[in-house]
């Protein structure tokens, strides 16, 4: 008696004298697949992030390579535009949002400049002529009491070119749009939540570039 292995099958074949054997049947094929994850795609470096946010419209301006106050905001901004969580940081989630990125549309395409704020996704951004220039990271009214930031289609009545000491805070070149002191400033810190008194703020940086579009007349839109 021989014994043939053929792939899981064995054959028994009897062997004498001059009997012929019987044709051994096909073998069966045992195929092995092998499933691979994909490599998960590497973080961006901090130049990458800089730049990204730049060319979206974020609050970076310069590409240093360095994780600044001004680029933590940026990515503040961008993660509460996103709808992610608002870290400062950028993990997977918010690399594959910057790889894919949602936009803002403004409420109003008007021709002109005028600055829109987002008290839901706390941001402030620049729309000259339909089309979103500039987006901050800003912080309006905690609600708490009277600390609320009106909603409404406002314009700046008057501005103070300096710091202004007042009994709540320091406001960092402040633009008023309403007679009760509601005005948009820097020189307090800007939180990842509402946490002003009614104003809003946004960093010194930022302000500095809103300042000279915030003339007297011009719209603010809160919504």
């Amino acid at each position: 008696m021989k014994v043939l292995v053929t792939g899981s099958a064995v054959l028994l074949a009897a062997a004498c004298g001059q009997a012929e054997s019987a044709p051994a049947p096909a073998a069966h094929t045992v195929t092995s697949t092998t499933t691979t994850t994909p490599p998960k795609p590497a973080l961006p470096s901090t130049s990458e992030v800089q730049r990204a946010l730049f060319t979206l419209g974020y609050q970076t301006r310069q590409v240093t390579g360095q994780v600044d106050d001004e680029t933590k905001h940026a990515i503040v901004a961008f993660q509460k535009v996103q709808g992610l969580p608002r870290t400062g940081v950028v993990d997977d989630a918010t690399a594959a949002a910057l790889r894919a990125p949602k936009t803002i549309t403004p409420r109003t395409t008007a021709a002109g400049t005028h600055l829109e704020v987002d008290i839901a996704r706390q941001v402030a951004y620049v729309v000259a002529d339909g089309q979103v220039t500039k987006i901050y990271d800003a912080c309006t009214g905690d609600n708490v009491g009277d600390r609320v930031t009106p909603l409404g289609d406002f314009h700046v009545y008057y501005q103070i070119n300096f710091v202004e000491y007042a009994p709540l805070g320091n406001l960092y070149r402040p633009s008023y749009i309403t007679t009760t002191g509601i005005a948009v400033h820097g020189g307090e810190p800007v939180e990842a939540v509402p946490a002003s008194n009614g104003c809003v703020r946004l960093t010194d940086p930022s302000i500095d570039e809103v300042f000279p579009l915030l003339h007297p007349g011009t719209e603010v839109l809160i919504f």
